[in-house]
């Protein structure tokens, strides 16, 4: 009888508590649909007006609405709430200690709120009203990426207006790393939109140098429609004064593009100048392309002083170049403006296309025979000022070029291939050397006209496959190459011609090029099964002149620079006469994808020693990179210089999270001089990067370091002067 009455208290108990686990809904038309109102208890107090307590979730399209009690009045289209409640929409996510929602707008108010109005933005407010479905201002309360109670960075404000993928405007805004004031705007605007730009102020850059001093830099955002834009930037120096810069980028196709760097500055220390560079392309119809790249400076001192770039401080020459080109099928057309400056101390060599027109045909089949004929045909206007000679401001040059040739297999992959070619360059000006040796451009025609034949062996050689017990099989590969070539007519106009390119600087010549290559391959696996891959290569080439004065050409004691001296390596040989060259050898290690070395070194027998070596490498595992590059270089004659520098890159870490170190560095060993180091350091939140960088530049008038500083926030920008997301490991 005990047990019974236990049994029936606990049963009765039990159906008490699953009746009040009951929830109550009501689905109420509103417009094209429902308002779903779900609470533990609903009541009806008139007719449009319902209460609803104990977990109340209010659902309308793609809004929802959470809070313990909420009033719901049917006629006005509102939902009010006096105690906590939450708000989701899409991507927005809002609560507060009290509110108001319009269902009909979007609309309403929140006390005391907090969330996200977007996927980054975290907005707090002491009210933050609704005033659309996708638009907000909020009053007396901080912006922010970062989600902690107290977040790493924020921005306090009066007062903001905020539109989801659009723009945010703040007042009297203070921004803060964690609780620590840094920077006062009374105004700020900046985009909320992933990809739509905004016109506007960029948040000021600051930096320090001690070459240039205390450095402010701001910025001017102007957008000029869909495919267009232009920033205005205004530096101050403390030490060298004012500069003035502008950067305009325009696409107005998918496949065309310009963009025009100008920076100038009246130096205090008469350093200053300006420059003006800019790149583009565009498509025609038939196949024809336009592509603008130049780069124009006042003065080489200025670059020098006010590049930013290391390698653009320190490069010796300035390059521009306008050209159409047209390319279909084996024939090319091309139409050329182009201008050349090579600084030296003296005066500064200046080269000019102006313009140029050619026209290139290859590998073209004749009637079906087993002969193929190229074909290279110019018409120019050239000129070139120098220390030594001042050509007329257009200079005519009339360039023709036929070849013909057939190949002739052998056997063991061996092809045999013979090539012969005339060509007749015509220059309506011409160098006349005096009796003291002062040259001369005089206006007197000359057509330099010369046979050229080469004599081509090349292909695979003898190959083995060797399979040990232990390991994976791997394969040996001998590759002979020989080239003979003769070239010959040009004689005393060698002296005569003038140097604007490499067409100008050829010689007669009777010669061989020999070579042999070593390769050795493996199998390694991939993707899609195995692959195989060359992990080693080493060529050895050397040639022999059998004409080592080239006709007349070489000059004893001068630096000798001309075709086909410059063919075999990139470094001069030519200031000895010789009848062999140099022995270049070149050796390419690549064990895997993550791992690369290549050897390079001229043996020069006439000297007994190396002229140049060379070791450059890299290698990368997961978060740790590392690259370097060694050269070195004789003084052996006159034209070769005496340099021995390292240049080397090592990172560590992942550059978007947590921290990361890098440093690049170019040493002289010979002067024992650091010529150029730059160190970063970044450590990187959810929300935000910091990163510090040192740059030290010293090479010739420029010996600097710079200290720099930005504060990456997530949505919003960068705040410093090294800009994301520039990289330089």
């Amino acid at each position: 009888m005990h047990r019974l009455g236990c049994t029936l208290l606990v049963t009765i108990w039990l159906s008490v508590w699953a009746a009040a686990q009951e929830r109550v809904r009501v689905e109420l038309p509103y417009r094209s649909g429902t308002v779903r109102i779900d609470a533990d208890q609903i009541e009806k107090e008139t007719a449009e007006i319902w209460v609803a307590t104990g977990d109340v979730v209010v659902t309308y399209q793609d809004t929802v609405l959470k809070s313990q009690k909420l009033t719901y009045h049917q006629e006005r289209e509102q939902v009010v709430s006096e105690a906590p409640l939450e708000i989701t929409r899409g991507v927005q996510w809002l609560k507060g200690s009290s509110g108001v929602f319009n269902l009909a707008d979007g609309t309403g108010e929140i006390r005391d709120a907090d969330g996200f109005t977007d996927e980054e933005l975290f907005v707090k407010a002491r009210v933050l009203y609704k005033t659309g479905p996708d638009t907000f201002r909020a009053e007396d309360g901080l912006l922010t990426a970062c989600r902690e109670a107290l977040p790493k960075w924020s921005f306090t404000v009066d007062r903001a207006n905020l539109r989801v993928d659009g723009l945010a405007s703040l007042r009297h805004t203070v921004f803060k790393v964690k609780n620590i004031p840094v920077f006062y705007f009374p105004y700020l605007t900046f985009p909320t939109a992933k990809r739509e730009r905004s016109s506007g102020f960029l948040l000021p850059s600051l930096g320090n140098s001690n070459n240039k001093g205390r450095r402010i830099t701001q910025e001017f955002f102007l957008v000029l429609g869909r495919s267009a834009d232009l920033q205005l930037r205004e530096d101050y120096f403390s030490k060298r004064g004012f500069g003035h810069g502008f950067t305009f980028r325009a696409r107005p196709r998918h496949d065309s593009y310009l963009r025009l760097d100008a920076y100038t500055i009246d130096d205090r220390l008469d350093q200053g100048g300006a420059s003006l560079t800019g790149e583009g392309q565009t498509y025609f119809g038939d196949g024809y392309r336009m592509v603008v790249d130049f780069s124009l400076v006042s003065n080489f001192v200025f670059r020098r002083v006010f590049s930013d770039n290391f390698f653009l401080a320190t490069r010796p020459s300035e390059e521009s170049e306008v050209f159409v080109t047209n390319n279909a099928a084996n024939k090319s057309f091309n139409f050329q403006i182009a201008r050349q400056e090579t600084f030296f101390r003296g005066r500064n060599t200046v080269i000019r296309h102006s313009p140029s027109l050619s026209f290139h045909i290859t590998g073209e089949r004749l009637l079906g025979s087993p002969f193929f004929f190229d074909l290279d045909a110019a018409a120019e206007g050239m000129s070139r000022v120098d220390s030594r000679i001042e050509t007329p401001a257009l200079t005519q040059r009339l360039d023709l070029y036929p070849q013909i040739y057939f190949s002739l297999p052998l056997g063991q992959g061996l092809r045999l291939t013979p090539r012969l070619g005339g060509r007749e360059t015509f220059y309506s000006d011409r160098v006349q050397v005096g009796p003291d040796g002062e040259r001369e451009v005089v206006s007197d025609n000359l057509t330099r006209e010369y046979v050229d034949f080469t004599l081509d062996l090349q292909g695979w050689g003898l190959s083995r496959i060797y399979r040990p017990r232990e390991g994976r099989p791997w394969k040996h590969l001998i590759e002979p190459e020989l080239r003979y070539r003769y070239t010959e007519g040009i004689d005393e106009e060698f002296r005569e011609v003038i140097r604007f390119d490499e067409h100008d600087a050829v010689a007669d010549t009777n010669e061989f090029e020999y070579s042999l290559v070593n390769r050795f391959f493996v199998k390694r696996p991939s993707g899609d099964g195995e692959n195989v891959h060359e992990w080693l290569s080493v060529r050895v080439g050397q040639k022999y002149f059998l004409d080592s004065d080239f006709g007349g050409a070489f000059q004893e004691g001068a630096v000798n620079q001309f075709f086909p001296l410059n063919s075999l390596t990139g470094f001069p040989y030519g200031g000895l006469q010789r009848n062999f060259s140099p022995v270049t050898t070149t050796v390419r290690f690549n064990p895997d994808r993550r791992m690369s070395v290549d050897v390079r070194g001229d043996y020069d027998f006439d000297f007994d020693r190396f002229r140049n070596f060379a070791v450059t490498g890299f290698f990368y595992r997961s978060h740790f990179n590392f690259s370097a590059s060694y050269f070195l270089t004789k003084q052996l004659e006159q034209g070769s210089f005496a340099t021995n520098q390292i240049q080397s890159s090592i990172r560590w870490g992942n550059l978007d999270r947590g921290f990361s170190v890098g440093t690049r560095l170019i040493y002289d060993t010979r002067t024992r001089d650091l010529l150029h180091v730059r160190s970063r350091a970044n450590y990187g939140w959810d929300c935000c990067t910091v990163s510090f960088e040192l740059e030290r530049i010293e090479v010739g008038l420029r010996n600097e370091r710079q200290v720099r500083f930005s504060f990456y926030l997530k949505g919003i920008g960068t705040f410093g002067t090294i800009r994301r997301p520039e990289r330089v490991f």
